[in-house]
């Protein structure tokens, strides 16, 4: 969502390509760290081959959206398995970077440079050349689904 005047909460958008360091540390683009509180936010595995860095806050309602679901479905212990297990708390650093850890890069193909890509409410942390694939053989089309969706763009 994006913020009126006076809101706290701004969306975030745009991209911005930094370097991973040897230590698996990336610079989150300032733009977006003025966003960001001093607390925790999670990162996790995404779709489509991203990470997905959730504010504390976006967390936590997608947290109790996940708890209010039943246990009883096998669909939903397979997701609850699979955020869990790859979920992990990050926080920005006096010098403004996370920590990637290494089985989530691994998992993203992020070696070199991490593209951050606003999601409005949340950030997508891609490999650039893998992204650059995804939207190339996306069979899908912005007016496409706009036009589903009945939005006026």
């Amino acid at each position: 969502m994006i913020a009126a005047e006076g809101d706290t909460m701004a969306a975030f958008i745009g991209t911005h390509t930094h370097t991973l360091d040897d230590k698996g540390r990336v610079s989150v683009p300032a733009q977006f760290r003025r966003q960001l509180n001093a607390e925790d936010m999670y990162l996790n595995v995404g779709m489509e081959g991203c990470l997905v860095l959730y504010p504390s806050q976006k967390w936590q309602e997608l947290e109790e959206k996940l708890l209010s679901l039943s246990r009883s479905s096998k669909k939903t212990r397979f997701l609850y398995r699979s955020l869990a297990q790859n979920l992990k708390a990050v926080s920005v650093d006096s010098q403004g970077r996370i920590s990637i850890p290494a089985e989530l890069a691994e998992k993203a193909g992020i070696t070199g440079e991490v593209m951050f890509l606003g999601q409005f409410d949340t950030l997508e942390l891609w490999q650039p050349d893998r992204y650059a694939a995804y939207i190339e053989n996306s069979e899908l089309s912005c007016e496409d689904i706009a036009e589903d969706l009945d939005l006026p763009l």
